[in-house]
C-alpha cells in the first residue's frame, strides 16, 4: 500500500478554484471530477471525508493528521483543533495507535519515504520539543528511519524537479514494502505563503500521480488530506471543506462507506492485518 498524504487538499466547486480552472485529467479521473459524493469501481473507490470532525473552528494539521493515522477523533478527544505539530497529548495517541507503530509491531515492512535535509534532521534530534508533523513523529516513535536527502529509498516530499519520475519512483519503492508513506506538504505550504503559485503545485501533483499510475506497480494507492486550504487560493486560511479519499488498486474493490478522517486508519489496519507476521 502506498499512502500519499497531501496536506491542505480540500474540495471546492467554486469557479475560482484550481480544481475547476486547471487541466488535471489524472486527478479528475481518480475523483470523478472532484465529486461531492462517493463512487466505487472495480479498482477505484472515492469517498468524501469530513475534516471538521464535529468540533467548532477551522481544522488543523496536528489533530487532522493524528486522526488519519490513529482512527481516533483527535480534535474531539482534545476538545479543539491543534496544529501544526502534535503536542504531548497527541504524541501519546500516535505512540499508542498510529499506523506506523501498529504495522511495525506486527512485523510489516514500513517506510516513511520523505527525504529530509541533514541540518533539519540534526535540529529534530537536538530539540526538546517536537518539530515533526504527525506523520514524521509517528515514523520516529515506530522506530522507522528518517531518511536524509540522497538516500536511495527517500523521495523529495514536494517541489519535484521531475514529477512523473518522482511518481514512478514512489511506485517502485512501494512495491518493496507493505506500507509506504509519503507526506506531500507543498499545497498547504504554498497556500499559506505563496498562493499566487498554487497552480504550479496542483500541476506538479497531477504529473506525480500520472507517473505513479504509468508505472503500474500493482500496489494500492491511498490519497487523502487532513483539511482544506489550497482549493481556495483567494485567502491563506484553512477551510471547512471536506477532503477527498482516493483508493486505486487491488484493495479498492471493497472499500466501505467512509464519512470522516477517523474512518481511514481502521480500514488500512484491516487490509494489512492479513500480511502481518506477528
Amino acid at each position: 500500500m502506498a499512502f500519499l498524504f497531501v496536506d491542505g487538499l480540500g474540495l471546492s466547486h467554486d469557479p475560482r478554484s484550481p480544481l475547476e480552472r486547471l487541466d488535471l485529467p489524472t486527478l479528475r479521473a481518480l475523483s470523478g471530477g472532484f465529486r461531492q459524493e462517493p463512487f466505487s469501481q472495480s479498482n477505484l473507490a472515492y469517498r468524501v471525508l469530513d475534516a471538521g470532525l464535529g468540533v467548532e473552528g477551522l481544522p488543523q494539521s496536528g489533530t487532522g493528521q493524528t486522526t488519519l493515522l490513529t482512527g481516533i477523533n483527535a480534535a474531539r478527544w482534545l476538545g479543539y483543533h491543534q496544529g501544526p505539530h502534535p503536542l504531548r497529548r497527541l504524541q501519546e495517541l500516535l505512540q499508542q495507535e498510529s499506523l506506523q507503530v501498529w504495522a511495525a509491531q506486527r512485523g510489516l515492512r514500513v517506510l516513511h519515504a520523505n527525504a529530509y535535509r541533514q541540518e533539519y534532521l540534526e535540529r529534530v534530534l537536538d530539540s526538546r520539543r517536537n518539530l515533526l508533523s504527525a506523520f514524521g513523529f509517528a515514523a520516529r516513535v515506530a522506530g522507522l528511519e528518517l531518511l536524509p536527502l540522497g538516500h536511495p529509498q527517500a523521495l523529495l516530499p514536494a517541489f519535484w524537479p521531475e514529477p512523473e519520475a518522482a511518481g514512478r519512483c514512489f511506485a517502485h519503492i512501494a512495491q518493496q514494502h507493505h506500507l509506504t508513506l509519503l507526506e506531500n506538504w507543498a499545497l498547504d505550504y504554498t497556500a499559506h505563503r505563496q498562493p499566487e503559485t498554487l497552480d504550479e503545485r496542483f500541476v506538479e501533483l497531477e504529473r506525480f500521480l500520472s507517473g505513479f499510475l504509468e508505472a503500474n506497480p500493482g500496489v494500492t494507492l491511498v490519497l487523502t488530506a487532513d483539511h482544506g486550504n489550497a482549493e481556495e487560493p483567494w485567502h491563506t486560511q484553512h477551510t471547512l471543506n471536506p477532503v477527498p479519499l482516493i483508493v486505486h488498486g487491488p484493495m479498492a474493490h471493497d472499500l466501505p462507506e467512509m464519512h470522516s478522517l477517523a474512518d481511514v486508519a481502521p480500514w488500512i489496519k484491516h487490509k494489512l492485518s492479513s500480511l502481518a507476521t506477528i
